[in-house]
C-alpha cells in the first residue's frame, strides 16, 4: 500500500509541484492550503506523514504543528519551507517535528526525508 502524504502549503504552485514529485514517487497525495482543513483531517484520517510549510495563513505551521500533537503524537511531520533559520528549524522540532527540507527543495531530498520519516515511525 502507498504511503500517505497531507500536504499543507498555501501556494497552489508549490502543492502542484509536490504533488507532481510526491506522486511520480509512489506516494498518495492530499493536499490542503487550509491550516483548519489540516486539523480537520488529522483528527479524521490516517496520514504516514505530514508536510506542513511554516508561512501558512492565520497561523504558522510551527502552531499548527503544536496543535496536531495535542491529539496526534505520532504521525512524523517534515516542514518543507522557506522559512529556515536555525531558530525555525529548533521552534519546529521542539513543536515536534521530525524533520525540516528548505525550499527551494530538492525532490530527491524530500522524498528521501519522507521516507526516512515513515520508517521511524
Amino acid at each position: 500500500m502507498e504511503p500517505h502524504i497531507l500536504v499543507a502549503d498555501d501556494d497552489p504552485d508549490t502543492c502542484d509541484l509536490i504533488r507532481f514529485f510526491l506522486q511520480a514517487a509512489g506516494f498518495r497525495v492530499s493536499i490542503t492550503r487550509n491550516p483548519a482543513e489540516v486539523l480537520y483531517l488529522t483528527s479524521q484520517e490516517h496520514f504516514d506523514v505530514l508536510l506542513l510549510d511554516n508561512w501558512m495563513p492565520d497561523i504558522t505551521g510551527i502552531e499548527l504543528c503544536q496543535r496536531i500533537r495535542v491529539f496526534d503524537q505520532f504521525t512524523p511531520i517534515l516542514f518543507c519551507s522557506g522559512a529556515v533559520t536555525q531558530a525555525d528549524i529548533e521552534a519546529a522540532t521542539l513543536a515536534g517535528a521530525q524533520g525540516y527540507v528548505a525550499k527551494p527543495f530538492d525532490p530527491d531530498v524530500l522524498i528521501s526525508e519522507l521516507r526516512n520519516a515513515i520508517k521511524m515511525a
